[in-house]
Parts: C-alpha cells; sequence; structure tokens
C-alpha cells in the first residue's frame, strides 16, 4: 500500500495479495482472481481508498499490468510514480511463479499505467526471484531515485543474503558488499536514513532466518552511491 495526494485530498493505493474468497469480483479489464490449492485467493484487483470520504474505488489499469500477486514489495517514488519488485505471481499453469521483474506505476486518481522491466537476456546482474524481501527508496538527487532490496526467500524457500540497489532511472542493478547479519533474513523491515548525497545509513530490522526470529536491529553504512 502506498499513499498518494489528488487535489489536496489524501489517498491510499493497495494493490493484490492473498485472502478469503472474494465477496465481489470486480469486473475491470486485467482484474484476476485466482484460487489456490490452500483455497485463499490471490488478486491483482487495485483499490483506492480516499482518506477524506472514507469511500473506496477501482481505478482503471493499463500497460503491462503485473498478474495475481503477493508478498512483493512497493515503493512510492513520487506523488504520481511508485516502483515494484518481486512477489509470488499466478504463471500460466495456475501455479507459483517467483518473479524478479521491475514494475513502475504511473498512477492518477482514476487509473493506473503500468511498466514491466524484465531481466535483459544479455545482462547477468541481475537479483533472482524472491518474496517476503525489505524494501526502500533513496533519493539522493530530483534525477536519481534508487530502490534497494535485501533479502527474501527465494524459489525453493532457501533464504537470500543479498542486497542491491535499482538504478530507476538507467533500469540497471548493482550488487552491494553488506555484512550477512544485515542481508540474510526475510520478512523484515528496512529503513534508510539519508546523511548526505554519497553517504545513506540503511538499518534493517527484524525478520527470520533458519534458526527462528531475529531480534537485534543491524545497520550498515552505504558510501559512494
Amino acid at each position: 500500500m502506498i499513499s498518494f495526494e489528488h487535489d489536496g485530498a489524501h489517498h491510499l493505493l493497495m494493490i493484490g495479495g492473498v485472502g478469503s474468497k472474494p465477496a465481489v469480483q470486480i469486473d475491470l479489464r486485467k482484474y484476476r482472481y485466482c484460487e489456490l490449492l490452500n483455497g485463499k485467493w490471490r488478486t491483482n484487483e487495485h483499490s483506492i481508498y480516499d482518506i477524506s470520504s472514507r469511500r473506496w474505488s477501482n481505478p482503471s489499469i493499463t500497460g503491462q499490468c503485473i498478474p495475481p500477486v503477493s508478498v512483493f514489495i512497493i515503493e512510492k517514488i513520487n506523488n504520481t510514480r511508485a516502483i515494484m519488485f518481486g512477489g509470488r505471481e499466478i504463471d500460466y499453469d495456475g501455479g507459483d511463479s517467483f518473479t524478479n521483474n521491475i514494475y513502475i506505476l504511473e498512477i492518477s486518481i482514476s487509473t493506473v499505467f503500468w511498466q514491466c522491466i524484465k531481466k535483459p537476456i544479455a545482462i547477468d546482474q541481475w537479483p533472482v526471484g524472491r518474496w517476503d524481501h525489505a524494501s526502500a527508496i533513496i533519493i539522493t538527487g530530483s534525477d536519481c531515485p534508487m530502490l534497494v532490496i535485501s533479502g527474501g526467500e527465494d524459489k525453493d524457500r532457501d533464504v537470500l543474503d543479498d542486497c542491491w540497489i535499482f538504478n530507476i532511472t538507467q533500469h540497471s542493478w548493482i550488487k552491494l558488499d553488506v555484512p550477512q547479519s544485515v542481508s540474510e533474513r526475510y520478512a523484515h523491515s528496512l529503513s534508510v536514513f539519508i546523511m548526505s548525497p554519497h553517504c545513506v545509513w540503511m538499518i534493517t530490522v527484524g525478520g527470520t532466518v533458519y534458526n527462528g526470529y531475529i531480534t537485534n536491529p543491524n545497520i550498515v553504512m552505504l558510501t559512494e552511491l
């Protein structure tokens, strides 16, 4: 879920997820609802909540929209743009697919436009598909927003111990060298604090590893971004 403002009113945009069987399946273009083997349902439904009027609405979606998806990350770039990465999708056979696609969203009060960025065949520097990972946005200048992700689980449910930065302008990934204690976890939270254009503190809190819950926060300093 992310927030945005339109004509002075604040709104929340909610996308996808897993839950009980929908009481109403909205018949809008590209909205999909898929029943899982455990009886739950996964969707790519979009809902906008107007905080002032306390009313829900469903925007139209255009472009390369995600399929039904859950346990992904979504971060706000600015008031009209957001970025999404990873998650568990429904593949064409009805099973789980763990994606490593990047999606850029252009948001208005009535429409969400989607752009999908897939791993180029010739590029090796790209994180594997994952879910239950954490993320944050780093904005040190008006023309170079970056997405940082860490950890999560892969398709085999192995805990990942990597950390990556995605240059949203150039559509390129860089793998970061951070301590394993920072990156090896899933279902955790991640925050960044910008100290200067070339110095960012990244803090991870909570989450799980093979031997149980993580109780101590871990901090790493990123430089020369």
